[in-house]
């Protein structure tokens, strides 16, 4: 598969023509897996920076970062990651901070592309521990399910606040057509603060529990009903360290709670139970 790229550069003098390749970033909009990765050692950008550049050039790495982590373009001007933005990006980023033209390189996923690219192209290779999968991902995986099953985009509502009596909680999707079908968690169980992760992991279960319970409604500019008996799901990354505390509360959770839980890589099965489910319910 063919990932496209572009590589992130700090020109603190653009008169002189001296630059250090500071990150890249790499994605492909069809699989919507995209990624940024930063050196780790600022050292040789330091060196050239005669002018003190260097904090606006992390302000824009820090932006991006917001961008890559909010798959939905809620951040950096409502645009969402896609090769014509990373080429809007070329022509825009053109002074202490230049973004390349953006360039195909074969990979299976955003990461492993940025694998590629650092090895031949960025003299500074971040660190390992960085490496761990994130969230989006696993929305990334989602939202292919939903489309290779044929669920309409209009069906789907990304950070989908639910309130059931005195409680909400943002879910990430929900499926609705008339009334809400199918609510949809993700999570990444790779990620390092498993203690917060366990936290979030049950206060979601707690929402889930009252929505099972009570039912409830979609918050927004129109009231969908959100049925007791509906489809909630969920779609994880899970960890590389099967002991995790955040994903031993939440197997239990998605037993106790009867939700449809599944790893990344078997998404299809809730994208084909949210078709389903929408074909039977009436406009």
């Amino acid at each position: 598969m063919s990932y496209s790229f572009s590589l992130i550069r700090f020109v603190p003098d653009p008169g002189r023509g001296e630059f250090v390749n500071i990150g890249a970033i790499a994605g492909d909009e069809d699989a919507d897996d995209w990624a940024v990765r930063w050196i780790s050692n600022y050292k040789r950008a330091r060196a050239l920076d005669s002018h003190g550049f260097l904090p606006y050039a992390k302000a824009f790495t820090a932006s991006l970062d917001e961008q890559i982590d909010d798959p939905e373009g809620l951040t950096f001007n409502s645009v969402r990651p896609s090769t014509a933005w990373l080429e809007s990006l070329a022509q825009e980023m053109s002074n202490v901070i230049q973004v390349t033209d953006p360039a195909p390189v074969p990979a299976e996923s955003a990461e492993t592309a940025l694998d590629l690219v650092f090895e031949r192209l960025v003299v500074d290779p971040a660190r390992v521990t960085y490496r761990f999968k994130k969230k989006h991902q696993a929305q990334a995986a989602a939202r292919r399910a939903y489309r290779e099953k044929k669920v309409p985009d209009s069906a789907v509502q990304a950070q989908s606040r639910v309130a059931s009596r005195a409680y909400d909680f943002q879910f990430d999707f929900a499926v609705r057509n008339g009334e809400a079908v199918q609510l949809l968690q993700c999570w990444s169980f790779e990620l390092p603060n498993q203690a917060e992760l366990t936290e979030q992991v049950k206060a979601w279960a707690w929402m889930v529990h009252e929505v099972r319970s009570n039912g409830g409604y979609l918050i927004g500019e129109e009231t969908i009903e959100v049925p007791a008996g509906l489809d909630i799901a969920s779609i994880y990354i899970p960890p590389v360290d099967l002991a995790s505390s955040a994903f031993a509360e939440a197997q239990s959770a998605f037993a106790e709670l009867n939700v449809n839980a599944v790893g990344s890589d078997d998404a299809g099965q809730v994208g084909a139970e949210a078709a389903a489910r929408l074909t039977a319910t009436p406009d």
